[in-house]
């Protein structure tokens, strides 16, 4: 696996290489950030560090180190491979020549294998291209406002457009249920661990409570359980759910959040004060609250 140095040094590298002529365009980052997000095991804090260089200039010094600490910082085939499928992601679907495309990616290869400085050469001009057609393309501000609020509908959506597929559902429904998910991984992830137990209670809280298919079903909770490692806005999550969801949803959806803490041996004190923050921040009666621990047996819950 990558290390957190090297995929960050490869965010930086490409934020560099997009300064390049000494600016970049709004469009432009928003582009960036839609290629950045994808990269793996992004936290809030290494977020933090890419956003500093989106909005200060990269000289040709620092780009100059940036491919050297990238170049060196190659360990292994995944490491490679990481840098590749970046790329390909910003030149898919762009409008682009693809013989020119493959063309790009074989010099990459090449440049990876050797360890060779003229990577920078190579990578400079096709990745501009790519960057102002894609800015081109039309406007991304709904793509980054879900980037901002809800993450996980952004990289499930990425990612089901990588694989050519589309969600069975409709996009509001995509939306309330990606925010559900984030919530029930908030509450597995209060040990620090989301086991085998707890993800399946998720799956089937998606399945029972929105008819969300299997498949999709599990592919959501990975996704969610993946972001939750390198934190979620929990104040967006409540407050968007809230936004998409009716009273009755914010109650049923309380039991099930009892059901995952309660997934893994017994319910922990920790884990009751989460959900208690949760259904404090859905504006319910906290009867509603109490109710729903109820459904959980008292000797599961250390009569708490």
């Amino acid at each position: 696996m990558a290390t957190r140095d090297f995929i960050l040094d490869l965010g930086k590298l490409m934020i560099g290489i997009a300064w390049i002529d000494g600016r970049i365009e709004p469009e432009e980052i928003n582009v960036l950030k839609e290629l950045l997000f994808l990269l793996p095991d992004i936290s809030g804090e290494d977020w933090t560090q890419l956003e500093l260089y989106m909005t200060h200039a990269v000289s040709d010094t620092e780009r100059q180190d940036l491919l050297q600490r990238v170049l060196s910082g190659i360990r292994s085939s995944q490491d490679k491979q990481l840098v590749i499928q970046t790329l390909e992601k910003l030149v898919a679907d762009d409008g682009a020549d693809r013989a020119n495309e493959s063309a790009f990616l074989e010099d990459i290869r090449q440049d990876i294998e050797g360890r060779s400085g003229g990577l920078l050469g190579h990578l400079t001009a096709p990745f501009r291209q790519a960057l102002k057609r894609k800015a081109g393309q039309g406007s991304r501000e709904g793509r980054i406002e879900d980037f901002i609020k809800n993450t996980i509908y952004f990289q499930l959506t990425s990612e089901l457009q990588q694989q050519g597929r589309t969600l069975s559902f409709p996009e509001t429904e995509a939306r309330k249920i990606c925010l559900a998910a984030g919530l029930m991984a908030h509450v597995a992830w209060v040990d620090n661990e989301v086991c085998h137990r707890e993800r399946e209670a998720m799956s089937q809280g998606l399945r029972q409570l929105w008819n969300v298919p299997d498949d999709e079903a599990q592919l959501i909770t990975e996704m969610s359980r993946a972001r939750i490692m390198n934190g979620l806005d929990l104040v967006r999550l409540t407050r968007g759910f809230c936004h998409h969801t009716s009273i009755e949803e914010r109650k049923a959806f309380l039991r099930c959040l009892f059901a995952i803490a309660n997934a893994a041996e017994d319910t922990s004190h920790a884990e009751i004060e989460a959900i208690r923050q949760i259904a404090k921040s859905f504006e319910l009666p906290h009867q509603e609250f109490i109710e729903a621990k109820l459904t959980i047996p008292r000797q599961d819950r250390g009569g708490l």
